[in-house]
């Protein structure tokens, strides 16, 4: 019986250890420990005042904010997605993707806004508040619309 449960506790600390430094697992940080790129782009483009809480894991950062709003980085800190529920991207967001993007919503979606952005390997993906998704090529190309 007392084999038993020195094995037990072998494997239960075993456990644990595997369980703690699992590199997938997301932890709160500072704001100053995001990569100076992420905070610079923070600073630019929205109110670090408003910052909620700052996320690392293996892969990648997440910023969020009071108002529920969202930036996910990649490991270097180069933004890939930027969700504002329910209020517009801010334009100096909107001013780094291609214009032709921007032009395209307001020729044939004049009433929305831009809620999300995302960098994808193919392009951009944007969501208006409509729900509707627009997906564009690298260079400000329209593809389709995901509804």
């Amino acid at each position: 019986m007392k084999k038993y449960s020195i094995l037990f506790c072998i494997a239960l600390a075993l456990t644990s250890i595997v369980a703690i430094a699992a590199p997938d697992d997301d932890y709160v940080i500072p704001f100053e420990q995001l990569p100076t790129v992420s905070q610079n782009f923070v600073k630019t483009n929205f109110d670090v005042a408003t910052v909620a809480y700052c996320m690392r894991d293996a892969h990648s950062y997440e910023v969020r904010f009071s108002d529920a709003s969202e930036i996910e980085f990649d490991h270097a800190g180069n933004w890939e997605e930027i969700d504002c529920k329910y209020k517009a991207v801010p334009e100096s967001v909107i001013k780094l993707i291609p214009a032709s993007v921007p032009a395209y919503v307001q020729t044939n979606f004049p009433s929305s806004l831009i809620t999300k952005v995302k960098v994808k390997a193919w392009g951009y993906e944007l969501e208006l508040n409509t729900g509707l998704e627009l997906e564009f090529n690298r260079k400000g190309g329209f593809l389709r619309i995901d509804d």
